[in-house]
């Protein structure tokens, strides 16, 4: 019977840690999500370059999925994705890699290089 007692802190956390990750929802939850692939990539090698100035004209459109070879390719990036505000990411930084970042609208908040 102790065991019991000493076993429900364990069943109980993990019983909240599961709920929690099935109702976390994906990266900007609560807006409908964006069709088509999140990155894409330039197929050649890498150069490590990504002129992110190039992409600003980008900033309050809406957000399309073909807008990422469009930005890859105006920022000569060898990588593009697309990230939530919201959005939980590594701390890597990818020279070659342009990041357009979405808000809550779905349009295009920022481009930055990283």
């Amino acid at each position: 019977m102790k065991y019991h007692r000493l076993l429900w802190p364990f069943v109980l956390s993990s019983a909240l840690a599961s709920a929690a990750c099935s109702s976390a929802g994906a990266p900007g939850a609560g807006s409908p999500p964006a069709a088509g692939p999140t990155q894409v990539d330039s197929g050649q090698p890498p150069q490590n370059k990504c002129d992110a100035a190039a992409a600003q004209f980008l900033v309050g459109q809406v957000y399309a999925p073909a807008m990422l070879a469009q930005a890859m390719t105006a920022a000569g990036a060898d990588q593009a994705r697309m990230l939530h505000v919201d959005s939980i990411t590594t701390q890597e930084f990818m020279m070659g890699r342009l990041n357009l970042v979405i808000d809550k609208e779905q349009r295009v908040a920022h481009v930055r290089c990283g």
